[in-house]
């Protein structure tokens, strides 16, 4: 799964925005630059306001050495910066009867949901055995695409894509690991949350989101025992197995909150194989040693940023008709 020209990508990570410039050499994918915010974007703030922030100004600063490089731009999202849920799907409805359905979940969970002010976006979902007709849909608000738009603008690069950590993911664990062919589960572990995806091959079977940490004033005293980390993922994964009526064959971790100390605690509790994703398994790089030495030890963490740069491997179905110029509407 190789492109066909340079891309550029950016990470908005819930610490800091990760830039990476991707370039085809020798009939594989290369990564050419790599560079990161020391601080995190706040888009719950209007578009103007992030515009002009600081961390918007160490983003263009970051951006500055690769203008004119890339034909395109991919955009990486944490799914806590989205709003996600499940909705009924069926591959009979018309685009119009989904931007409903949609539009009424979403109105549920935000009330004063406005539906041109996000990109909606949905992926099917198959391996519900208890309701195969099911999708997620995925909101980004305005603030995110005006980012992206202006980002674009400043490298004088087509905007190609929005993905989320967890299609991101999907795309990059294919491209870097094409021997796996079981049933995979990929686990993204970020501020508290574990956003899991259950998929095999090139189908997206499941996602859930699992609260690591437990607010101790919603909850009556003899609740309080809080799962331990491996306790959580094996319950994520025993629901997961259940809902997809399929043995799960491996877990793969990832996310700027995973820890050495997760991963070794999920590796003993599971017991199905337990392995850090690396994204740049199968990349070149013409980075420079320090940032290649850095690359390998956040792998973990630039996994969306790897997954934007490349064609996904399950494309969205896109709903919203508040659209970068780039972008097409279904």
């Amino acid at each position: 799964m190789l492109i066909g020209s340079t891309i550029a990508t950016l990470y908005l990570d819930s610490y800091r925005t990760y830039c990476m410039l991707f370039e085809p050499q020798e009939g594989a994918l290369a990564l050419t630059y790599l560079n990161a915010t020391t601080q995190a974007l706040d888009c719950t703030r209007p578009l103007a306001e992030v515009i002009d922030s600081a961390a918007m100004q160490e983003i263009e600063t970051i951006l500055r050495p690769i203008q004119g490089k890339a034909r395109s731009l991919g955009v990486a999202m944490t799914m806590e910066s989205v709003l996600a849920h499940q909705i009924p799907y069926s591959n009979t409805l018309t685009t119009a009867e989904l931007r409903r359905i949609v539009r009424l979940e979403a109105s549920e969970h935000l009330p004063t949901f406005d539906p041109s002010q996000f990109l909606a976006t949905i992926y099917p979902l198959y391996g519900f055995a208890s309701n195969p007709f099911t999708a997620m849909s995925v909101l980004v608000s305005r603030p995110i695409t005006g980012v992206a738009e202006h980002a674009a603008t400043l490298c004088g690069a087509d905007l190609q894509r929005f993905v989320s950590t967890q299609t991101a993911a999907h795309t990059a664990f294919m491209h870097s690991y094409p021997e796996e062919r079981g049933v995979m589960a990929l686990c993204g572990v970020q501020h508290g949350y574990m956003d899991i995806s259950i998929i095999r091959n090139a189908v997206l079977l499941y996602t859930a989101t699992v609260a690591l940490e437990t607010d101790e004033d919603d909850i009556s005293a003899e609740k309080k025992s809080a799962l331990s980390f491996g306790e959580c993922c094996e319950k994520a994964i025993v629901e997961a197995s259940e809902a997809v009526q399929s043995k799960i064959d491996s877990a793969y971790f990832f996310g700027a909150d995973l820890t050495k100390a997760n991963l070794d605690e999920a590796a003993l509790t599971l017991t199905i194989p337990v392995k850090r994703l690396n994204p740049l398994r199968q990349l070149r790089t013409t980075l420079e040693h320090r940032l290649q030495d850095y690359s390998s030890r956040v792998a973990h963490t630039l996994v969306p940023a790897v997954g934007a740069a490349l064609p996904e491997v399950q494309p969205g179905i896109i709903l919203s008709s508040n659209l970068p110029q780039q972008r097409k509407v279904a």
